[in-house]
């Protein structure tokens, strides 16, 4: 069967576009949502596994982050998905189309609104602190390296709150201004993302050569892999942040697939910075020192037909004929020796 171009509303060809960008939004959204469910249970079980009498005050704050990021991205999914059917099934024949109703203000919107603030902002204080926890110990002080992060940081939730007050309008004030404060929000807590990608990548490097230089390049790569570096610095959300103001940028409608789906996006960037610490992979404040400070276990060489090991001061060397001759020194008592052939 044929379609017929008369079945298609009676809307322009932009409007048609950016309700297509919101509904594959909102399809992207629930996958990505799917994947959070998914980090959420590994995180819990892992953090909840690992809690004792000596660490829960460490591991306890981990536990109440990520259940609230959960609560509020099922909390979001669900009125988003709810007002989406509002939109198109419902209330489809609203003036202007979906399009239009989607800056309608009503109870179910305005959950989306507010859960996806509250998780922003948490996920902007989780990587602000990772920033910290990364600098530690730079020489530079640590108020000179987080001054404008922070700044950044105070001015998004500023921006967040006006921007909250306007989309609700619950305030007559911000309800009839001219001013949008959806711009400058999402331009700052996006911005800082960005920002503190490019400096946590940027000290990760630093340490990366300073740890090969040292000890070569097979030591501390948990912590300073390309895997590492874009979990840390939260690359993925930044990269999709990156995208979305292009498009912005561009006034492409598309942007409207990347603005529905950034909140579950964000979450699986943070919930993948709290699997590595809850793996004991994340970067800690004595990383750099403990890194540097290991060494091998066993170190072996080839030498002609003689194989030479070092483990713990022992000392084995194997002929082509199989005899073997082993040495063990103990460490407390230099002169004695162990000679077996």
């Amino acid at each position: 069967m044929s379609l017929n171009s008369s079945w298609t509303p009676d809307e322009s060809s932009e409007t048609l576009l950016a309700e297509e960008g919101w509904l594959q939004g909102t399809v992207v959204s629930a996958v990505a949502y799917g994947i959070g469910v998914a980090l959420f249970f590994m995180c819990f079980h892992l953090l909840f596994r690992q809690m004792n009498r000596t660490n829960y005050k460490k591991l306890l704050p981990f536990l109440i982050y990520i259940t609230t990021t959960f609560i509020l991205s099922t909390l979001f999914m669900a009125a988003l998905a709810d007002f989406t059917q509002l939109a198109f099934i419902q209330y489809r024949n609203y003036p202007g189309g979906p399009s239009a109703f989607e800056n309608v203000s009503i109870p179910m919107d305005n959950i989306t609104d507010v859960c996806g603030v509250l998780t922003m902002i948490l996920s902007d204080g989780l990587v602000v602190w990772r920033c910290m926890v990364i600098y530690r110990g730079c020489m530079v002080p640590m108020w000179i390296i987080m001054f404008f992060p922070c700044l950044m940081f105070a001015a998004s939730i500023a921006m967040a709150i006006m921007w909250l007050l306007q989309v609700t309008a619950s305030v007559p004030y911000f309800s009839s201004t001219d001013i949008n404060y959806s711009i400058p929000y999402f331009t700052l807590s996006l911005a800082l993302n960005i920002i503190i990608t490019i400096v946590i990548v940027l000290r990760l490097l630093t340490y990366r050569h300073r740890i090969s230089k040292v000890l070569g390049s097979s030591y501390g790569t948990q912590y300073t892999s390309i895997a590492a570096m874009i979990v840390e610095s939260a690359a993925i959300y930044s990269a999709f942040s990156v995208a979305l103001l292009t498009l912005i940028g561009l006034n492409n409608v598309i942007s409207e697939t990347f603005l529905v789906s950034l909140t579950q996006v964000q979450i699986i960037a943070m919930l993948l910075i709290v699997f590595r610490v809850a793996q004991g992979k994340g970067w800690s404040q004595d990383t750099m020192s403990k890194v540097m400070t290991s060494r091998p276990s066993a170190q072996t060489t080839r030498m002609g037909d003689f194989g030479y090991n070092m483990q713990d001061g022992s000392k084995t060397f194997t002929g082509s004929t199989g005899t073997g001759v082993h040495t063990t020194r103990k460490s407390k008592d230099r002169d004695s020796a162990e000679l077996s052939v």
